[in-house]
């Protein structure tokens, strides 16, 4: 139909700028980072990237086979699953493509090339589920929240926890944002195809908006921090429940 001829051509057009055009060419460097470095990461100077992983739900597929790839089982329904990186700063830096729901974190990581830019001296801060040590470029150092092993923190692992926890919320919140788009409520069949296209221009969409950084938002305009809208007000002024 029309309808769908125009919104095909959009996304791809879109895509083509916003993707292919900006956000694939490269993670920005650390001296990047460091220029608009919040509070909240300072702590954390070298950090080049913040990661986490999301997942989106499906139609389920007639293939028995991509029903079970798909399936995901902390979701309990068939989905696809993306890594998000943000930088210090909340901008979204980087999207891999759309993966099957049953892949792990890890895989996803070893998969997508986020590691190939980083460089030794790099922090990257990430979930304590994702178990990637052994996967992180010589001299590039990953920062998780400390496990539980015994029956409560020392009052040093509970700060580290506090303090990865500050620096790692936004990346939270980015795709918090990046669900609000209601175009990722749910994949049908027919959209199946262009999915990935669609995450990654929701994605850097939200770059378009006042940044997810009040500290952030009034070095870049004094008066934009105080009338930067509260997550909710997104999602209403986009048309959602």
């Amino acid at each position: 139909s029309t309808i769908t001829n125009v919104t095909h051509t959009w996304i791809c057009l879109l895509h083509e700028v916003l993707y292919e055009g900006i956000c694939k060419a490269a993670i920005p460097p650390l001296s990047a980072n460091k220029r608009s470095l919040p509070a909240c990461v300072a702590e954390f100077p070298s950090c080049r990237i913040v990661l986490d992983c999301t997942e989106i739900q499906i139609a389920i597929p007639g293939m028995m086979d991509a029903q079970c790839s798909t399936y995901s089982h902390y979701k309990q329904r068939n989905t696809f699953k993306a890594l998000v990186g943000v930088a210090p700063n909340g901008t979204v830096t980087f999207l891999s493509k759309l993966y099957p729901g049953s892949v792990s974190d890890k895989e996803i990581v070893r998969h997508c090339g986020v590691l190939d830019s980083m460089e030794p001296g790099d922090i990257v801060i990430a979930d304590k589920g994702f178990l990637i040590q052994d996967l992180m470029p010589p001299g590039v150092v990953l920062n998780l929240p400390p496990f539980l092993v015994t029956p409560h923190f020392s009052p040093a692992q509970a700060k580290r926890t506090v303090t990865i926890a500050r620096a790692r919320i936004h990346v939270e919140r980015a795709i918090q944002r990046i669900k609000n788009y209601a175009i990722l409520d749910f994949v049908p069949a027919h959209y199946r195809s262009l999915a990935t296209k669609i995450f990654q221009v929701c994605g850097l969409l939200v770059n378009l908006q006042p940044p997810l950084i009040r500290e952030v938002a009034a070095t870049l305009s004094p008066g934009l921090s105080s009338g930067t809208p509260s997550e909710p007000e997104f999602r209403s002024v986009q048309g959602h429940s």
